[in-house]
């Protein structure tokens, strides 16, 4: 294994990457609703039922840090049903290093620059 799959075995094994993953994706559900509605911060604490102060919180510094079960509630507030999965970490490792393998920085000798695709392979087939 080389040295970047260490790392990101490593870091996939902190609970802390996965807690933030999922508060990021609160927090961009949160401000697409925000949007959507036209919602001022104080019509928000009021739809989540939080203080505007915890609006704030989360909305200035990203800072969600709620229970499982204030979560899954706001998400529903904000139109969006939580899906969790519980995956076999070798199975998801082995997928990531099968993606990983097919993105290749390549040289591309039409234009002389750098590319990065996904499966340079077939695009250059084209």
């Amino acid at each position: 294994m080389n040295a970047n799959n260490e790392f990101r075995e490593k870091m996939l094994n902190h609970p802390k990457y996965w807690v933030e993953g999922i508060n990021g994706l609160l927090y961009d559900a949160i401000v697409t609703y925000m949007q959507k509605h036209n919602m001022k911060r104080k019509d928000l604490a009021v739809h989540l039922d939080i203080s505007p102060g915890r609006v704030s919180q989360i909305l200035n510094d990203g800072e969600i840090n709620f229970s499982m079960e204030k979560i899954i509630e706001i998400a529903l507030k904000v139109d969006k049903f939580p899906s969790f999965a519980f995956e076999d970490k070798e199975v998801f490792l082995e997928r990531e290093r099968k993606v990983s393998d097919r993105k290749k920085i390549f040289l591309s000798h039409d234009k002389n620059e750098i590319s990065l695709e996904s499966d340079p392979i077939n695009k250059r087939a084209k």
